[in-house]
């Protein structure tokens, strides 16, 4: 059991679908707590008489505006964004622990000033215990699920293109295109880093390569006008030619390429395509 556990926790988590999939999920983060609150009515709630569907919506309103702080200002500065794509279902943990902390004290402040006029700091600690105790069970619950439904979703994808294509057919019929020296036959895989992009390559005498050259993908796609390098991300193309595999995980597919140290993934928005 702790082993599945520790498995669970290692596991990639999928990425946030956008910003509509962001302002959906604080939305329902903050129609929970309303909800949560005006049924079960802990915190002294039941006492509140007519004012308590009121209190409820305003912790609720609260909720909504710490989580669009938290994802606008914090996460930003923590350079979280950049990062979510390599996020494991205990990082995504524990970055919703530093989410409580914010929705905690929004909903502190907002009690406070709103009834007693005045912030009395040594209660924050018992406000910030009962929304820990509240929410970080529902936010694990979910985030397993959501987890488990994307991984189970892109391996069915993924054995679905195993059984169907034939990855050791002839190649398609294209004209090599030759990018900064190297000749896209023998290209693999170009990733983009910012200003520069890194090309994975194998050399004449079949030596593994990476070449960085200061281009953008856009640019490097065009170059490859013609070849069977293809895009199969915002960040990657990838030689078709040369795909042998392909797998998947919560994030998405994954493209395991002949004489290729590197998965390349694929992200949603072209999964159709190589589907």
């Amino acid at each position: 059991m702790i082993k599945n556990l520790l498995e669970l926790l290692q596991k990639p988590f999928p990425e946030m679908e956008g910003r509509f999939g962001l302002l959906k999920l604080i939305a329902l983060i903050s129609l929970f707590v309303t909800f949560f609150l005006y049924v079960f009515q802990p915190f002294g709630i039941a006492d509140l008489g007519e004012d308590k569907l009121w209190i409820c919506l305003g912790f609720g309103s609260m909720t909504f505006i710490a989580c669009l702080i938290y994802e606008l200002t914090i996460t930003p500065l923590l350079h979280l964004l950049g990062v979510r794509k390599n996020w494991t279902f205990a990082k995504w943990l524990v970055n919703n622990l530093g989410l409580l902390f914010i929705i905690s004290l929004a909903n502190f402040l907002f009690i406070r000033i709103s009834f007693f006029g005045y912030i009395q700091w040594e209660l924050f600690p018992t406000m910030l215990y009962g929304n820990f105790m509240i929410g970080i069970i529902p936010f694990t619950v979910w985030g397993a699920y959501s987890l488990i439904r994307k991984e189970r979703k892109y391996q069915g994808i993924a054995s679905e293109i195993n059984k169907t294509q034939s990855f050791t057919q002839q190649k398609d019929a294209s004209t090599p295109q030759v990018i900064f020296s190297i000749s896209s036959e023998h290209i693999r895989y170009v990733e983009a880093l910012q200003n520069y992009v890194k090309i994975g390559y194998l050399n004449k005498e079949g030596e593994w390569k990476e070449q960085v050259e200061r281009f953008t993908l856009k640019q490097v796609l065009k170059e490859a006008e013609g070849s069977n390098i293809v895009k199969c991300h915002r960040s990657y193309l990838v030689n078709k030619d040369y795909i042998i595999q392909t797998t998947g995980n919560a994030q998405g597919l994954l493209l395991s390429l002949s004489k290729c140290p590197k998965e390349i993934p694929v992200s949603r928005s072209f999964v159709a395509h190589f589907r």
